[in-house]
């Protein structure tokens, strides 16, 4: 047996997805709390980053945000752990908003690797995950 769950990366992403969508809308027998959302979107940013080419797209969506704010000569000097530290601050600092917290939870991994340093930690959970469900 090579994993403790066979699903495979991208079935992981694909599962996580599909529970983090049934849950947020709250009206079947799974209910996902909107604290909660955050969290299971990280999970599922950190699986795409193994997955296929389907869940390639949200590392992408990183990068373009963080050269969005690199490439204003009006902020000065931006790094991508300034754009980190931003994402952070808005998942957790504002209200809790499903589609908010899903989309910057999903995008978090990459650019937390991206940043470095101390941002690595969270994303170095990768390899765990990976080895966990196959």
């Amino acid at each position: 047996m090579s994993s403790l769950i066979a699903l495979g990366t991208g079935g992981a992403a694909t599962v996580a997805t599909f529970y983090l969508y049934v849950g947020v809308r709250g009206k079947h027998k799974i209910d996902v709390k909107d604290e909660h959302v955050p969290y299971w979107a990280f999970g599922i940013g950190l699986l795409s980053a193994n997955a296929g080419t389907a869940f390639q797209q949200l590392a992408g969506i990183g990068q373009q945000l963080s050269e969005a704010f690199q490439g204003n000569a009006a902020l000065g000097e931006w790094k991508v752990g300034a754009t980190a530290a931003l994402l952070t601050i808005g998942v957790f600092g504002l209200k809790p908003r499903p589609w908010k917290d899903a989309l910057c939870g999903a995008i978090a991994p990459s650019l937390f690797a991206a940043a470095g340093g101390l941002w690595t930690l969270p994303a170095s959970l990768t390899g765990i995950i990976t080895a966990f469900i196959g």
